[in-house]
């Protein structure tokens, strides 16, 4: 409820009072029910943020969902779930929450826009990576942009393997776009690492590791950086950091991926010692 329903409702009680007191005690009475019936929704959806902050991906499911079970849920609760969904592998279920958003009429295009970045991850978490392309590529078109589709549309481009000249070309225009968003970091770094260029890799790499100490896909990436330019200690050291960092459901290496390379650098060190 906002401030001006607020104000109205305390209005309405006074007024009610002022002509009986019996009137304006059931006033006050239907008034808060009707407070505590439009701010479930949101009630559900604190708890659900807070299950989501300690690492309950259960809990934190039920509560958005039950949020949204009210009927009552708006396009920026709807699209929390969607995260929450997304960030705990369940993808399909997420693409159940936006696509009614995005159909919406004269919904406020950042909000419809917003559902579709979020779909584009849905996309590419289904294996769909054509389409979340087309849909991320068709928002940047239309002026529609943030770190996340910078960082979002520049991955699923290396992913595809799309022209290494023009991925570059748009990695290095998000990074003067926003410097310190972390994925448009590690894409920059991947540019420069598949054309060869490790010393500009390195650079990027190496801020980071330092902003974003728990980023799975940064330790990954700087380890194959530090492997090609023959730094092994380097490579070691990231490969601990590497196991400590936190996975979710948003994870673009697999723990395939992750331990093959570990033992990489293992064996390496290892044979250099013997």
């Amino acid at each position: 409820m906002n401030l001006i329903a607020v104000l109205i409702a305390l209005a309405i009680i006074i007024v009610a009072f002022k002509f009986n007191v019996f009137l304006g005690i059931a006033v006050a009475i239907v008034a808060i029910g009707v407070g505590i019936y439009n701010f479930l929704p949101t009630y559900y959806a604190i708890n659900g943020n807070k299950a989501f902050e300690i690492g309950d991906e259960d809990r934190a499911r039920e509560w958005y969902k039950k949020a949204c079970e009210t009927g009552r849920a708006n396009v920026k609760l709807k699209s929390s779930y969607a995260y929450v969904l997304l960030r705990t592998g369940y993808a399909d279920e997420a693409e159940k929450v936006l696509d009614p958003i995005i159909r919406v009429k004269g919904l406020a295009p950042e909000k419809k826009n917003l559902a579709k970045q979020q779909r584009c991850m849905v996309y590419y978490k289904q294996g769909r990576l054509d389409e979340a392309i087309e849909d991320a590529q068709s928002m940047m078109n239309e002026g529609y942009r943030n770190s996340s589709v910078y960082g979002m549309l520049g991955y699923f481009k290396l992913l595809r393997n799309d022209d290494l000249d023009e991925t570059t070309k748009l990695c290095e225009e998000a990074y003067d776009y926003n410097s310190d968003d972390r994925d448009i970091k590690d894409n920059l770094s991947i540019c420069y690492f598949r054309k060869g260029e490790y010393e500009k890799a390195e650079k990027i790499s190496d801020e980071l590791v330092v902003a974003a100490p728990n980023f799975v896909e940064g330790f990954y990436h700087g380890i194959q950086i530090a492997m090609k330019l023959n730094k092994y200690d380097k490579a070691a050291e990231y490969a601990e950091k590497l196991k400590e960092c936190k996975r979710s459901g948003m994870t673009t290496v697999t723990e395939e991926e992750v331990n093959k390379l570990i033992q990489e650098v293992k064996n390496h060190n290892e044979n250099t010692i013997g």
